[in-house]
C-alpha cells in the first residue's frame, strides 16, 4: 500500500548512521579544503568601479562626465563631497589611479609624499591653496595650511601639484568645483632645468587656465607645420621628453601612429573634435611619416573628453576636415607591476 506521506511518483530511501556519517565527514573536508581569507583582509572593501587588472584604453566623454558630476551631486557625504574611480592600477602607492571627485563645500589639506597630482577641473569653479605648512597631519591629511598661496580655478584648467606640498580645494558656501584627478608617482631623479613650467609659488606647481590655453591654441594655429600639426612643451618635470612631460598640441590633419612602450598617455581635449584610432598592429615605426595601424577601433572625441592610452598600445589622432583638434598631453610613467 502507499505510504500516504508520499507524494505520487517520489521515491524514498533511508539512511543508516553510517552513510550519515561518511556525509558529514565528506562536508567536513570539503570545507577545509577552501580558501580562507588571509589574516586582515578586508572584506568589507569598496570595490566599485575598481579594476583588478591593469585598465586598458579608456574614454571619458564630456557629456558623460557631466552625468557623473550630475549623480555625485546626489550622493554628498558629510565632508561636502562625493567621488569615485575612473580607473585604477591598484599599485602598492596609490599611483595610477584616476579620480573623479566633486566637492560642495571645502576640502580638508592633502600632502601626498609620493604622489603628483594631475588635475584637470570638468565643472565648477573655486580656489586651490597650494603650499605652507600643514598643520593637524594625520597620513595624508591635515587639519589647516599655515601659509600658502591661493589661485583661483574653474573649468577647462589643468594643474599639477608636486609630491609633498600641502594644498586643498576651497568652494565656499555655494557652488562646486568637480575635477578629474591623475595620481602620478613623485619623479625621482634630475629634473629637467629649461622647462621646469610656470614660475608659481611654490616652486613646480604647474596651472594653465582654460583662457590661456585658448590663446595658446590660437597661436599653435598660427604655426601649422608640413605634417599638420603645431605643438609645445607646457613643462617637463622629468628627463626631458620621457615622463611626467605635460605638451599641448594641436592637429589640422592625421597624425602618424603612435606607440610608447614605457608611457601612459593622459589626454585631456581642449578644442575641436576628431577621433583617436587605438589598438590593432602598428606596421613602421612609431610617429614616423609611412607608418600605419592595422585594425583597431575608432573613437569620436571633442572638447572636454579626457582619454587614457595604456603603454604598448597602437594609436592615432586623427583631425576632421572641416575642425581641428587641440589637447593637453601628460606623459605618465607605465606600472611595471
Amino acid at each position: 500500500m502507499p505510504n500516504p506521506k508520499t507524494r505520487p511518483g517520489a521515491s524514498v530511501r533511508g539512511i543508516n548512521l553510517s552513510e550519515f556519517i561518511l556525509v558529514i565527514g565528506v562536508a567536513i573536508i570539503l570545507q577545509a579544503c577552501q580558501p580562507s581569507e588571509p589574516p586582515g583582509a578586508e572584506t568589507d572593501m569598496l570595490t566599485t568601479n575598481v579594476q583588478t587588472e591593469s585598465p586598458g584604453f579608456n574614454l571619458w566623454r564630456a557629456a558623460e562626465l557631466a552625468q557623473r558630476n550630475a549623480q555625485l551631486g546626489t550622493t554628498i557625504r558629510a565632508d561636502g563631497s562625493s567621488r569615485e574611480t575612473l580607473a585604477d592600477y591598484v599599485t602598492p602607492t596609490g599611483s595610477h589611479r584616476f579620480r573623479f571627485i566633486r566637492r560642495d563645500r571645502d576640502g580638508l589639506p592633502e600632502q601626498h609624499d609620493n604622489i603628483e597630482d594631475y588635475v584637470y577641473i570638468q565643472s565648477g569653479q573655486g580656489t586651490i591653496l597650494v603650499g605652507g605648512q600643514m598643520l593637524g597631519r594625520s597620513g595624508d591629511l591635515g587639519t589647516e595650511i599655515n601659509g600658502g598661496t591661493r589661485y583661483s580655478v574653474g573649468a577647462g584648467d589643468v594643474l599639477r601639484i608636486p609630491a609633498g606640498i600641502p594644498h586643498a580645494y576651497l568652494v565656499g558656501d555655494e557652488g562646486h568645483i568637480t575635477y578629474v584627478l591623475v595620481r602620478v608617482p613623485a619623479f625621482r631623479g634630475v629634473a629637467n632645468p629649461d622647462e621646469q613650467g610656470p614660475e608659481l609659488n611654490p616652486p613646480g606647481f604647474g596651472l594653465w587656465r582654460a583662457a590661456e590655453l585658448e590663446q595658446r591654441n590660437a597661436a599653435l594655429g598660427m604655426n601649422i607645420r608640413t605634417d599638420g600639426s603645431a605643438r609645445e612643451t607646457l613643462a617637463d618635470y622629468g628627463t626631458g621628453g620621457a615622463s611626467h612631460r605635460i605638451r599641448f598640441l594641436r592637429r589640422d590633419r592625421d597624425g602618424w601612429p603612435e606607440l610608447h612602450d614605457d608611457i601612459i598617455d593622459v589626454v585631456f581635449i581642449q578644442s575641436g573634435e576628431g577621433s583617436v584610432l587605438v589598438g590593432g598592429e602598428m606596421i613602421g615605426e612609431s610617429n614616423v611619416p609611412g607608418s600605419e595601424i592595422i585594425g583597431g577601433s575608432q573613437f569620436p572625441v571633442a572638447a572636454g573628453d579626457v582619454l587614457h592610452i595604456p603603454a604598448k598600445t597602437p594609436h592615432a589622432y586623427l583631425a576632421t576636415q572641416s575642425d581641428h583638434i587641440t589637447y593637453v598631453l601628460v606623459r605618465v610613467p607605465a606600472f611595471d607591476g
